[in-house]
C-alpha cells in the first residue's frame, strides 16, 4: 500500500507512506475538500487525454505535495479497451493510447516527434506501436509502388512522414484533412527518425486542390493577409499562434509568482484616457423611425441606449487604477481600440494591450524594474524552449520573404540582449542632446529635426535604440509635461524654473527596429494637482453632455473620486502585446502576428469600377488638356513627305513656324473634341486595365507582389477596349500597330518602377509622377518605329506623293520608309516623342492616382 486516506472534519486527507523504493524526502501532508480536487482532476487528469494522467499527477505532486499514488476514488473513470489492463503509476504517457477508445487519445505531432527521441523524459516511444494521427496533408509524393505524405497539425514545424500504398494515397492532396492509423517505426530514409506506416487512411475533410488558394509555392504576406481564415494552417503562422499562447502563459506565471491579480476591465467605456479623441463610438443600430437623434446629428451622439456617449476602450488604465486600490497589484491582457488612421507595419485598430497598475509605490524605477524583469523572464523562457528553437530553425530552413526581417543569428542575439545586456535609463533631455549632437556632427540625418516640444519621432527612437542602447532596449524617462496625458505625476526632479519645461515621471521602453514597446508612468494621486493638470490639458470643468466626444471632468467624476477617498501613490505601464510578439519572432509586420488583423487600410487597386472610371476620365482630361499642343507638333514632325512649308528643325522651330503661318491658337484647335473624347476613352481604358489585371492575378499579394506580365497584358487589353472601340486608326491591317506594344510596355514599366520606388504602395505623388514619366519615356523610345509607321498610315490621305497616298498596309509602309530614309527613318521624331510622352504619362498617372487617393481618403466610393 503506497498511501492511505482518511476523513476528518469533512475533508479528505492524503498521507504519504515511505514503503516504495528510493523514497523522496518527507513532505508535508496537505488536505483539501474532494469537491475541489475532483473537478480539476476530471479536467486535467483524464487518462483519455494524451499526457493527461502523467502530467497531472506530476503537477499535483509538485503543487500540493501529494503522494506518488493518487487514490482511485479521486480519479475519473477510464474506459479501457481491455478491462483487465491496469495502468502503472509510472507508465509512459502513450500506454493509455492503446487502452482508451476515445478519439482524444490521438497524440499531436509535436508530442509524437518529441517522445520519439532517445532523450525523451519518458523514454523513447516503442517501435511498432499502433497509433492514430490526425492532421492536414502538406505534400504528397506518389511513386509506382509506394507513396509518401507529409502530415502536419500545427503543433510542430516538422511534419510526420506517412508511408502509403498508391491506393491509400488516392484522393490525397495539399490541404486534405485525414486520420491515419498505422505503426510507428524507424525510418530508413533521411530527414526523419521515425515514420508512420499507414494501415488505414480516413479522409475527414476533402479539399478542392484546383481552387485551394494556398498552394505549395511562395505567397506574399499581403496575399496571405487577404485569407486570414486559411493562412493559420501554414506551418509558420501556426508557429506564431503557439508563440502567442506560450508568451501569454509565461506572462501569467510571472505575474502570479509576483502576487499580481489578473482582472478584466470593461471594453465599453465612457472616457478617452489618452485624450487624443481617436475613439470608436459604440451605438446600437436603429431604424430612422426609432432614432432619437436630431436631424443632421451624427449617429452615436444622442443615443438613448446608454444615455451618455460610449466608446470602445483605448486603454484599461483608469479602471486598473480603481482596482489596484483594492488588491494592490493588478494586471490585464485585453483588447483595445484606436481609430487612428496609421497605415504602418506597427499599427492596428484593434490590438491587445498588457497593462499593470501597482499601488503603494513612489518611485518610477520600481515600475521599470517590473517591466525589465517581466521581459527578461519571457525572453529567457523562449530561449530555452522548443518553440524558440523552431523560430530559429525556420529561418535557416524556410525563410519567408517580407515576413521575417531578421536572420537566425540576429534573432538569437536579440533574445540574448533582452536576457543578459544592461538596459540603459536616460532622461528625455539627455536623449535630445544625443540626437542634436548626432545631427551637428553629421552622424545622423533626420527628416524631422529633434525638437524638445514635438517629442520623439520614430526615426529618433530608432537611432537612440541603436546608438545609445547598443542594439538593445533603452528606457527614456521624464518627458515634458506638455506632450504627455493629464494623469501623469510630475517628476521628482522636475524644476519650477520658468526657463525649464516641467517634466512628468514617465518612461518609454524603446527596442531596436520596433521602437516604442512599453509606456508607463507614476499617476497623479493628489486631487488638487490632478484637477489643475486636467485644466491645463484643456479638459472642461463643467459636466459635458452626451454630445461631447472628448473626456472631461464630468465624465471622469468616478476617476476623481479615487483621489477623494483614500488615494495612494501608484503607477503602472502598458505594453503592446502584438508588438512584443513581432519583436520576439522577428516578424516585420504586426498584421502577420495577429490572426484576424483589424486595421486602417486603403482600398484595393480595383476597389470600384465606377471609381476607376471616374479617376481614369479625370486623368485623360488632365493629360490631353496639357499635352495637346505638343502632341500636335510631334505628329506634324513625323510626316514622311511634308510640304516645303512644313519642314521643321525642332520643336521650338515648329511652334514658331506654325504660330506665324496659322496663328498661335492653331496649336489648340480641336482641343474641345479631344477632351470630350478623352474622358470616356480613359474611363474605359483604366477600368479595363484594373479589371483585367485583377482577373489575371495581377492584384494577388497587393502592394507586396509584382506581376509584370499581368500588367502588360491588362494594358494591352485596356488599349483594345478604349482606342479600338472609340478612336480607331485609319489602318486596315493593324489599327493598333503602336498602341498595343506601347501600352503593354508602359504599364509593365510603371508597375515595376513603382514597386522599386514605393514598396509600401501608399499614395505618393512624387513616385507616381516619376514612375509615370519614366515608364512613358521607356515605352515611347522602344515603340517609335511603330509610331512612325502608324503616322504614315494616318496621313496618307493628305500626302502629295502618289506612292504614299496609295500605300495599302503596314509592311508596305515600312518598306517605303526604309527605302527612302534607311533605318534612321524609323526613328524620325524619337526625341520629341520621348520628350512629349514623358510629361504626358506623368500627368496621366499622377492624375489617376490622385483621383483614387481622393476616394480612398473619403473612405467611400461613388
Amino acid at each position: 500500500m503506497r498511501g492511505a486516506t482518511y476523513r476528518q472534519n469533512g475533508k479528505l486527507h492524503l498521507q504519504q507512506k515511505q514503503d516504495f523504493p528510493n523514497p523522496p524526502p518527507p513532505r508535508s501532508t496537505r488536505s483539501f475538500p474532494p469537491t475541489v480536487l475532483r473537478p480539476a482532476l476530471a479536467r486535467r487528469c483524464c487518462p483519455q487525454v494524451n499526457l493527461g494522467m502523467i502530467s497531472t499527477r506530476f503537477l499535483l505532486r509538485e503543487r500540493f505535495r501529494l503522494p506518488q499514488s493518487l487514490p482511485a476514488s479521486l480519479l475519473p473513470p477510464c474506459r479501457p479497451a481491455n478491462p483487465a489492463a491496469t495502468l502503472h503509476p509510472y507508465a509512459p504517457p502513450w500506454s493509455c493510447l492503446a487502452r482508451c477508445n476515445s478519439t482524444l487519445a490521438s497524440p499531436n505531432i509535436a508530442t509524437l516527434l518529441r517522445e520519439s527521441l532517445p532523450s525523451s523524459t519518458q523514454g523513447p516511444l516503442p517501435s511498432g506501436e499502433t497509433l492514430t494521427v490526425n492532421g492536414y496533408v502538406r505534400t504528397v509524393r506518389k511513386q509506382k509502388r509506394i507513396a509518401f505524405a507529409a502530415l502536419g497539425d500545427g503543433s510542430s514545424l516538422q511534419p510526420v512522414q506517412v508511408v502509403l500504398t498508391p491506393e491509400q494515397a488516392n484522393g490525397l492532396s495539399t490541404g486534405v484533412a485525414v486520420a491515419v492509423t498505422g505503426q510507428w517505426k524507424p525510418s530508413p530514409g533521411q530527414g526523419q527518425c521515425y515514420e508512420l506506416q499507414a494501415q488505414s487512411v480516413r479522409i475527414l475533410g476533402d479539399n478542392d486542390a484546383a481552387t485551394y488558394p494556398i498552394q505549395k509555392k511562395y505567397h506574399t504576406p499581403e496575399f496571405l493577409r487577404s485569407l486570414p481564415h486559411l493562412r493559420s494552417r501554414l506551418p509558420f503562422h501556426s508557429l506564431l499562434l503557439r508563440l502567442r499562447s506560450q508568451v501569454t502563459a509565461q506572462l501569467t506565471d510571472y505575474f502570479s509568482s509576483h502576487d499580481f491579480v489578473q482582472v478584466h476591465p470593461p471594453i465599453i467605456t465612457s472616457s478617452d484616457c489618452e485624450g487624443a479623441g481617436e475613439v470608436f463610438i459604440v451605438s446600437p443600430e436603429t431604424s430612422p423611425s426609432h432614432s432619437t437623434r436630431a436631424p443632421g446629428q451624427p449617429q452615436g451622439q444622442n443615443d438613448s441606449f446608454f444615455g451618455t456617449p460610449k466608446y470602445l476602450t483605448v486603454s484599461g488604465q483608469l479602471h486598473l487604477e480603481a482596482l489596484a486600490q483594492s488588491v494592490n497589484k493588478v494586471w490585464t491582457l485585453s483588447p483595445t481600440f484606436r481609430a487612428e488612421k496609421s497605415d504602418t507595419p506597427r499599427h492596428l485598430s484593434e490590438f491587445y494591450m498588457l497593462e499593470t497598475e501597482l499601488a503603494f509605490i513612489e518611485d518610477l524605477g520600481d515600475v521599470m524594474d517590473v517591466v525589465e524583469g517581466m521581459l527578461r523572464a519571457v525572453a529567457s523562457h523562449l530561449q530555452a524552449s522548443r518553440l524558440g528553437q523552431e523560430l530559429l530553425d525556420v529561418r535557416a530552413r524556410d525563410p519567408i520573404e517580407g515576413v521575417m526581417t531578421t536572420t537566425q543569428a540576429t534573432l538569437a542575439e536579440r533574445w540574448q540582449g533582452l536576457v543578459n545586456r544592461p538596459w540603459p535609463r536616460i532622461a528625455y533631455s539627455d536623449a535630445m542632446k544625443h540626437l542634436k549632437g548626432a545631427v551637428t556632427h553629421g552622424k545622423a540625418h533626420f527628416e524631422f529635426l529633434p525638437d524638445d516640444k514635438n517629442g520623439l519621432q520614430t526615426e529618433h527612437e530608432r537611432f537612440l535604440a541603436e546608438a545609445v542602447g547598443q542594439g538593445g532596449p533603452i528606457f527614456i524617462t521624464d518627458y515634458p509635461r506638455s506632450i504627455k496625458p493629464f494623469y501623469m505625476a510630475p517628476s521628482a526632479n522636475s524644476s519650477s524654473n520658468a526657463q525649464t519645461a516641467p517634466t512628468v515621471a514617465c518612461f518609454d521602453l524603446l527596442v531596436p527596429e520596433l521602437c516604442e514597446l512599453v509606456g508607463g508612468s507614476m499617476r497623479e494621486h493628489r486631487l488638487p494637482e490632478l484637477l489643475k493638470s486636467m485644466e491645463d490639458h484643456g479638459l472642461q470643468r463643467a459636466f459635458v453632455s452626451g454630445s461631447e466626444a472628448q473626456a472631461s471632468n464630468g465624465s471622469l467624476q468616478w476617476y476623481l473620486d479615487l483621489r477623494r477617498y483614500g488615494s495612494v501613490p501608484h503607477g503602472g505601464f502598458g505594453l503592446g502585446f502584438d508588438r512584443l510578439l513581432c519583436y520576439l519572432s522577428g516578424v516585420a509586420n504586426i498584421r502577420d502576428v495577429v490572426s484576424f488583423p483589424r486595421c486602417y487600410e486603403s482600398l484595393p487597386p480595383n476597389f470600384s469600377l465606377t471609381s476607376n472610371m471616374i479617376a481614369g476620365a479625370f486623368a485623360g482630361i488632365a493629360e490631353h488638356s496639357v499635352m495637346y499642343p505638343i502632341d500636335l507638333l510631334k505628329t506634324r514632325m513625323q510626316v514622311v513627305n511634308p510640304t516645303p512649308t512644313a519642314v521643321y528643325s525642332g520643336i521650338s522651330n515648329a511652334m514658331i513656324t506654325i504660330s506665324r503661318a496659322e496663328g498661335f491658337r492653331t496649336l489648340w484647335r480641336g482641343l474641345s473634341s479631344v477632351v470630350l473624347g478623352a474622358g470616356p476613352a480613359h474611363a474605359v481604358y483604366f477600368a479595363s486595365y484594373e479589371a483585367v489585371k485583377h482577373a489575371l492575378g495581377g492584384n494577388e499579394g497587393g502592394k507586396d507582389e509584382h506581376h509584370p506580365v499581368a500588367a502588360a497584358a491588362s494594358g494591352a487589353a485596356a488599349t483594345i477596349a478604349s482606342d479600338a472601340l472609340m478612336n480607331p486608326f485609319d489602318g486596315k491591317s493593324n489599327p493598333l500597330v503602336s498602341a498595343l506594344p506601347f501600352t503593354a510596355l508602359q504599364f509593365m514599366a510603371y508597375e515595376s518602377i513603382s514597386k522599386v520606388m514605393n514598396p509600401t504602395g501608399r499614395y505618393d505623388p512624387y513616385t507616381h509622377c516619376t514612375a509615370g514619366g519614366l515608364a512613358g519615356g521607356f515605352a515611347a523610345g522602344l515603340t517609335t518605329p511603330l509610331d512612325v509607321i502608324k503616322t504614315t498610315l494616318q496621313t496618307r490621305g493628305n500626302a502629295a506623293d502618289p506612292e504614299l497616298r496609295n500605300v495599302s498596309g503596314l509592311w508596305e509602309a515600312a518598306k517605303i520608309i526604309k527605302r527612302r530614309n534607311g533605318y534612321r527613318g524609323y526613328f524620325r521624331g524619337l526625341k520629341p516623342r520621348i520628350i512629349t510622352t514623358m510629361p504626358s504619362t506623368a500627368i496621366c498617372w499622377s492624375a489617376y492616382e490622385m483621383a483614387k487617393a481622393f476616394f480612398i481618403a473619403r473612405g467611400e466610393t461613388p
